[in-house]
């Protein structure tokens, strides 16, 4: 295969993975999609087969997690797995992503670099400030550079063979400690770095953050803790382009979410009537 997609799931993702696959279905139809099964249930494996190309894997390591990055599992590792794919190019996507026009440009990459989309945050707000100084000690680093969302990236396996291997020697040589802030993110940018072909924004667009002075974005990325499968997901924030690639038969859970949504909108259009799910609407 000329190109192909691929990204990474556990069963706690499991809507997100739908969400995606189906909005890739009907934006991308013709790129061959795999999911790296980092812990889905078989059920779930059974239906997302249906979209695309499961494969189990295992995360080749596990980074502990701390703070608000604690919530990411080790199947975010799995994009590591990008490598073992046979296609001349990937395009690496994070679950939690819908997709919502073609993106066969994405894979215009110049050869010898990683096409990504960078943070407004320099690199150096992804390290503690001790990590910076050990790190800075025998990497060249330029910590004011814009570091790289690793949610979406493309690259061509036959160039980063040894990028699990690369990993893995960062990790023995400085310390766990050293990447448990955001994981994959950390490592990635400090293998990718000075090889980087920068992306526009809207392929990597966060409802939380993005609303405003981004042309229309053409992935969103759900990238915070709070999750739009969630209860708790707040009005608007880009909801309905997700939750119109959910199918209740494949996420039943859905329904309530819906039920409760419904019920907190009509709640607060009365000002001051106590949410019976907690709050004030």
């Amino acid at each position: 295969m000329e190109h192909c997609i691929a990204t990474s799931c556990d069963a706690n993702y499991f809507p997100a993975l739908m969400a995606l696959l189906r909005s890739l279905r009907k934006t991308n139809p013709r790129i061959p999609v795999h999911v790296f099964d980092g812990g889905l249930t078989a059920r779930q494996a059974r239906i997302a087969a249906k979209f695309a190309r499961v494969v189990p894997k295992k995360p080749f390591m596990t980074i502990k997690g701390r703070g608000k990055f604690s919530y990411i599992g080790d199947a975010t590792l799995l994009k590591f797995e990008v490598i073992s794919l046979k296609s001349e190019k990937v395009l690496y996507l994070d679950a939690d992503t819908v997709v919502l026009e073609n993106l066969e440009k994405l894979f215009e990459i110049p050869e010898g670099r990683v096409g990504v989309v960078r943070e407004v945050n320099s690199l150096r707000n992804m390290f503690r400030l001790k990590h910076r100084d050990k790190l800075a000690e025998s990497i060249d680093i330029d910590w004011d550079e814009p570091g790289f969302n690793a949610g979406i990236f493309v690259l061509r396996p036959g160039e980063w063979l040894r990028l699990r291997e690369e990993a893995v020697r960062l990790v023995e040589r400085f310390g766990e400690e050293v990447f448990s802030k955001s994981k994959d993110q950390q490592l990635l940018n400090i293998i990718f770095r000075k090889k980087l072909y920068d992306l526009p924004k809207r392929y990597n667009f966060a409802p939380f953050y993005d609303e405003t002075g981004t042309r229309e974005p053409a992935v969103l990325h759900y990238l915070t803790r709070l999750k739009p499968w969630h209860y708790d997901y707040p009005a608007g924030y880009r909801y309905d382009e997700f939750r119109s690639h959910v199918s209740v038969a494949d996420f039943p859970e859905i329904f309530f979410v819906d039920m409760r949504r419904s019920a907190r909108e009509l709640y607060g259009k009365i000002k001051g009537i106590r949410d019976p799910w907690g709050g004030v609407a």
